[in-house]
């Protein structure tokens, strides 16, 4: 009976998935604290929709992956901070208006590129099981680089998250955390797109 239950630890995609699964798990869980206490949990859905659009783009003009939805994110991400700083928007509906526009963007590229023909939806949610050791390094690593840098940037982050309008009057660069958090949320959400299939 035991022997059964671990029969599937002898193939390399199942032991890659959960390694994934886990690591992942973890990694969402750390920087999901920042998002809910920031009131920014619609982020996660949205930039993982924006960063399509990028991915699309890396795709069509032979880029590699991570480099063109790396890119892609990060604007996006930063493009809804600078957004959501500036009060008159809500920052659920500034990731709204960011996500949706990149999303599209994507999708009319698709319409045009014949060259294309991935699975939509496989492009959309990828596939845990179809994780290559390429993705295992790339999501290890950006969780490793991610747990440094709130390390050493966590009472700059804590005090941002909870009194964002006095933390700069006792010096803290509230413009450079908030790019620090766009850029986590944005490797985040990258590492976390898995391959395509």
């Amino acid at each position: 009976m035991l022997t059964f239950l671990l029969d599937p630890f002898r193939y390399d995609f199942f032991v890659r998935g959960l390694i994934v699964a886990t690591v992942v798990g973890g990694l969402c869980g750390l920087v999901g604290t920042f998002v809910v206490l920031r009131r920014m949990s619609y982020i996660g859905h949205g930039l993982s929709h924006s960063v399509f659009g990028g991915a699309v783009i890396s795709y069509v003009m032979g880029w590699n992956f991570y480099l063109g939805a790396g890119a892609w994110g990060v604007a996006s991400a930063a493009l809804i901070g600078w957004t959501a700083r500036r009060r008159q928007i809500g920052a659920d509906a500034a990731i709204g208006i960011v996500t949706t526009a990149a999303f599209a963007i994507g999708v009319a590229i698709i319409s045009r590129a014949r060259r294309f023909t991935r699975n939509f939806d496989a492009a959309l949610f990828g596939n845990v099981l179809g994780t290559t050791p390429e993705d295992v390094f790339v999501i290890v690593g950006v969780t490793v680089l991610v747990l440094v840098l709130i390390f050493f940037s966590y009472k700059q982050l804590l005090f941002m998250t909870f009194d964002p309008e006095v933390a700069p009057l006792y010096g803290v660069p509230d413009r450079g955390v908030d790019a620090l958090l766009s850029l986590i949320l944005a490797a985040t959400v990258i590492a976390s797109i898995r391959s395509w299939v």
